[in-house]
């Protein structure tokens, strides 16, 4: 055999074998609690009506505050903050936002897509005391209320009409 074939054969040997060996499976994910968005229960009213005033106080021009659309919509002040779930989230990110702890894990998170087709739905999330009592969902195209991402709202979150919509800003 000619040297510069040898040289050539040893320089290959660490090449086809990083090309057969197998990937590490990932860690399976502790969750020391979990969270579902996608449960039905209303304890603080229903979503149909909170998206239904949401949708009214869009179309008008005066600022309302979050409290007021909730109770024109009939629901219980049993909530202190709303946050939002939207495509781009994940349990981290949900955390840090709802101030929940670390290994929370949430379920039921629109699912990652492609910016070219988002995610068709969301959550408008309700909190009292960093546990979650209610989520909303929203559908995209048909979003009543914008947020920023990590913004957290309260009963005194003043909401403004945007083109059709509401928004904090």
């Amino acid at each position: 055999m000619k040297p510069a074939t040898i040289v050539v054969g040893i320089l290959m040997v660490p090449l086809l074998a990083g090309c057969a060996a197998k990937p590490a499976k990932p860690a399976a994910k502790t969750c020391q609690s979990e969270i579902r968005l996608d449960r039905e229960p209303q304890p603080l009213g229903s979503s149909k009506a909170l998206t239904a005033e949401l949708e009214t106080a869009g179309r008008g021009h005066q600022a309302i505050s979050l409290g007021e659309v909730a109770h024109a919509a009939g629901w219980s002040d049993d909530w202190d903050t709303m946050i939002e779930a939207a495509e781009a989230y994940n349990d981290d990110w949900m955390n840090k936002t709802a101030q929940t702890p670390a290994g929370t894990c949430w379920k039921g998170l629109p699912p990652r897509i492609d910016s070219e087709y988002p995610a068709p739905f969301g959550y408008y999330v309700f909190l009292k005391d960093r546990q979650v009592v209610q989520s909303v969902v929203w559908h995209t195209g048909d979003m009543p209320l914008l947020l920023r991402p990590s913004e957290r709202l309260t009963h005194e979150t003043m909401l403004n009409a945007k083109g059709g919509g509401l928004a904090t800003y």
